[in-house]
C-alpha cells in the first residue's frame, strides 16, 4: 500500500467518524487533536452547517491557540463561505494585533494554492493593517496598507468578487498615493463590470503615460493584466477592441 493510499484511508476513517457523530459535536470532538477537529470544522462547512462549524473554533483554539491555526481556520472558512472571519480570528484580539500582522507579513504567499486563498490572505492582512495603523500610525505602515489594499483588489478581480473592488482601490490610493498600480486596475474593473465606455476612456487617457518601471507605460501593464485575467479563464467582453486601442499609436 502506498503512502497516498494510507492518507486516503485515514481521511475516509475521519469522514466516517464525522458522519456517525456529527449531530453531537461534544461527542465528536472529545479527546481529539486540534488537527482532527479542524478537519471536522471543514466537513461542517462543506455541509453548510455554519453554526456547528463555528462552535468548533473555540475548541480548536483552546487546544492550540497559535497564529498558524487561526490562519488555517481563516483560509478554510473563506474557501466555503467567502468569509475569512478576520474580525473574529484576528482583529478582535487587540493585544495580539502586531503578532498576527507579523505572521501575515512573514507567511510566504507563494505557498498558497489558489487565488481564493490569496484573497483570503489579503482580507485578513488589510484588516490587521488598519488595526495596527491605529496603534502605530507611521508612514511605513500607511504605505504597506496601501499596497495590500491594491493586492486585495487584484485578487478580487481575478476571483470575480467585484462588489468592493472600487473601495479597495480608493483605499489603496488614499494610503499609498504615489503608487500607479491601483490606478492601472480601475479600467479593468470597469471592463469586468461591463462598463465599456468608462473603461475605454481610462485606457485611452492613461495608456501612453509613464508607469512604475523605467521606460514602461500604462499600456504595458494594461496588456499584461488582460493576459493574466484571461489566463484565469475569465471571459472579457470587448477585449479585442481594447487591445487594438492600447496598441494604437493614436
Amino acid at each position: 500500500m502506498t503512502c497516498q493510499n494510507n492518507k486516503t484511508e485515514t481521511l475516509d476513517t475521519i469522514r466516517a467518524e464525522f458522519n456517525l457523530k456529527k449531530k453531537n459535536t461534544a461527542n465528536l470532538i472529545r479527546g481529539k487533536s486540534p488537527d482532527r477537529i479542524l478537519k471536522f470544522y471543514e466537513y461542517y462547512l462543506q455541509e453548510n452547517d455554519i453554526s456547528r462549524a463555528d462552535s468548533l473554533i473555540s475548541n480548536i483554539l483552546k487546544l492550540k491557540d497559535d497564529v498558524g491555526y487561526r490562519y488555517k481556520i481563516s483560509l478554510i472558512s473563506y474557501n466555503y463561505t467567502s468569509d475569512a472571519r478576520s474580525q473574529l480570528l484576528f482583529v478582535s484580539d487587540t493585544a495580539r494585533v502586531k503578532e498576527y500582522r507579523d505572521y501575515f507579513l512573514k507567511t510566504g504567499i507563494s505557498s498558497l494554492k489558489s487565488n481564493k486563498d490569496l484573497r483570503a490572505h489579503y482580507l485578513g492582512l488589510v484588516a490587521l493593517d488598519a488595526a495596527y495603523y491605529k496603534i502605530a500610525p507611521d508612514s511605513v505602515t500607511k504605505k504597506k496598507m496601501g499596497r495590500d489594499y491594491n493586492s486585495l483588489a487584484w485578487y478580487s478581480l481575478v476571483t470575480q468578487k467585484l462588489n468592493d473592488v472600487a473601495y479597495y482601490l480608493n483605499q489603496s490610493m488614499k494610503y499609498d498615493p504615489e503608487s500607479k498600480y491601483p490606478i492601472s486596475n480601475k479600467p479593468l474593473l470597469f471592463l469586468l463590470q461591463g462598463h465599456y465606455q468608462e473603461a475605454e476612456a481610462l485606457y485611452i487617457k492613461l495608456k501612453d503615460q509613464p508607469f512604475e518601471e523605467p521606460n514602461s507605460t500604462f499600456k504595458d501593464e494594461f496588456l499584461e493584466d488582460l493576459a493574466l485575467v484571461e489566463a484565469e479563464g475569465i471571459k472579457i467582453k470587448n477585449v479585442k477592441k481594447i487591445r487594438r486601442i492600447l496598441k494604437s499609436k493614436k
